[in-house]
């Protein structure tokens, strides 16, 4: 059994200072094999708030496999943030990041979905280059053992209904339907502060999007949190893992057999699914 630990939306600067005093016991009783983080590690992207993310991440046990949100470049450097948005999270967290995991349960591969910039008024909302995600979906086809296939990002490619966002991610629809053309299992998310996990059907495959919430101030009705997720040979769970009445709590809120996941069946014939580099812009 491979054990995964899916943090998201820390935000440094505005964290929950006594939920993340008790995180570092509550983990090492889960034994994570993996800790996963799916963006917005600081709130302002500060060279302050990402060395005091450097030094928490630090503490924790085992690998980590990370990638940056929108809250990660530069709030108030506006050059910076259009000639080098990730800049300083390249200087003080991604030396701390693997680059994937694998093992015969699981393979989970990083995206970044974050944006120093988008056209309109809103820059929060992510974007999933297709062409980059046909080159990531080859590779972890390469890395697989034959478990669970994860991609990791911060923006939801869809939002979820019990959302309290509800925006778009740019190219997020057509994203999962890639993802599913692959046969891809899961995306793991962060960015609306609320976790789920939730099965798709985006054609004839499923995949499963699983969101963790939030350890920083900036909830949304709901407690500070993180996700534990189980995987076997046999079946695959996600815990939300809420910090309530001074302590963490973990409830099951997603279990399912691997063979039953609609993302095993059989591919369809090569010239019937694949969408072709070339038609992916």
């Amino acid at each position: 059994m491979t054990s995964i630990i899916q943090f998201a939306d820390i935000h440094f600067g505005v964290e929950d200072k006594e939920a993340m005093s008790c995180v570092k016991a509550t983990i090492e009783k889960l034994e994570p094999d993996i800790i996963v983080i799916c963006g917005d590690i600081t709130q302002n992207g500060s060279d302050e708030e990402f060395k005091a993310a450097r030094d928490w991440i630090q503490t924790l046990n085992g690998p980590k496999l990370i990638t940056p949100g929108n809250h990660d470049t530069p709030m108030y450097g506006l050059i910076e943030r259009f000639t080098r948005p990730f800049a300083k999270y390249k200087k003080w967290i991604e030396p701390l990041s693997v680059a994937h995991f694998t093992n015969e349960d699981v393979t989970i591969l990083p995206y970044n979905s974050a944006r120093g910039w988008q056209f309109g008024f809103d820059w929060s909302l992510g974007a999933v280059n297709l062409k980059d995600l046909a080159e990531l979906t080859d590779k972890i086809k390469k890395l697989s053992q034959g478990g669970v296939e994860m991609i990791m990002a911060h923006h939801p490619m869809i939002y979820p209904e019990l959302s309290p966002l509800q925006k778009l991610t740019k190219n997020g629809s057509e994203t999962l339907k890639y993802l599913s053309h692959r046969n891809v299992d899961v995306v793991l998310t962060g960015h609306v502060h609320v976790p789920f996990a939730i099965e798709r059907q985006p054609n004839e495959t499923e995949i499963m999007s699983i969101g963790a919430g939030t350890l920083s101030r900036r909830r949304r009705n709901k407690p500070a949190s993180f996700n534990h997720i189980s995987v076997d040979q046999k079946m695959i769970k996600v815990s939300a893992v809420e910090f309530t009445e001074g302590k963490f709590l973990s409830t099951e809120t997603f279990s399912k057999r691997i063979d039953s996941l609609h993302s095993r069946r059989p591919l369809k014939p090569q010239k019937e699914r694949d969408l072709g580099h070339d038609k992916l812009s």
